[in-house]
């Protein structure tokens, strides 16, 4: 199953580093361990500081644009 995950860079300086998901339905980038946490789509993707990732079968790849 293909999925598109995101990091804020700016979390890696913590001991642990939240990592966001794009719920396809309601289009909000929204933290895997807090589904109350969560960035509208275009947010995530025009804000240089969140790495987005797409991963599929354990392999991510890192969206480049």
């Amino acid at each position: 199953m293909r999925k598109i995950r995101a990091i804020y860079i700016g979390d890696v300086r913590f001991d642990q580093c939240p990592v966001f998901e794009l719920n396809m339905k309601t289009n909000y980038f929204e933290m895997l361990i807090d589904k109350e946490m969560r960035y509208e789509k275009e947010c995530v993707e025009e804000d240089d500081d969140f790495l987005v990732f797409i991963v599929e079968n354990d392999i991510a790849t890192l969206i480049v644009e």
